[in-house]
């Protein structure tokens, strides 16, 4: 079972956007820049993020991207799923009916056995994923600290002009 990248850029959009300044949303720019990934995979991902309803974007010169909801309301899950869509680790591609064809019928329970076997253990990769909020683990990282300290992530934006060059 493996995850694609994006699914940690989204964790890191979700990083950013969580201890950003209150009433300030952020731009695009600052993410792509911050993260070092391009602004078209970006808008990707916000994109998705938007969608599932877990972020909302404001459009305009001050515009840019907020979390939607109570940080205690979004798991780790609802991120997964914006991003990879509904995770299946088994593939069932008929493998072992078309290996076993002169057992139809032993073949097809075998499969059936097997896929059963994954489908639970990804019940169990998904209950914990949901037990887990992106406050909790904003908390643990920031124990030390009080609370999860905020800042401006627009104020750390590079002029365009001096990236290219």
């Amino acid at each position: 079972m493996k995850l694609t990248n994006a699914t940690e850029q989204a964790l890191a959009i979700m990083a950013l956007l969580s201890t950003q300044e209150k009433d300030v949303p952020v731009s695009s720019i600052a993410i792509y820049q911050k993260l070092s990934v391009s602004s078209s995979y970006i808008r990707k991902l916000l994109r998705k993020l938007v969608v599932s309803n877990i972020i909302e974007g404001v459009s305009g010169n001050n515009g840019g991207f907020y979390i939607k909801k109570e940080l205690s309301d979004i798991t780790l899950l609802h991120i997964v799923e914006a991003i990879e869509e509904p995770f299946h680790s088994f593939p069932k591609v008929g493998a072992l009916e078309r290996a076993f064809s002169d057992f139809t019928k032993i073949a097809q329970t075998g499969d059936e056995q097997i896929a059963e076997c994954f489908s639970r253990a990804d019940k169990k990769w998904n209950k914990e994923l949901e037990r887990i909020t992106v406050e909790d683990i904003l908390s643990d990282v920031f124990r030390e600290y009080g609370e999860i300290p905020h800042r401006n992530w627009n104020d750390f934006i590079e002029d365009e002009r001096s990236i290219q060059c």
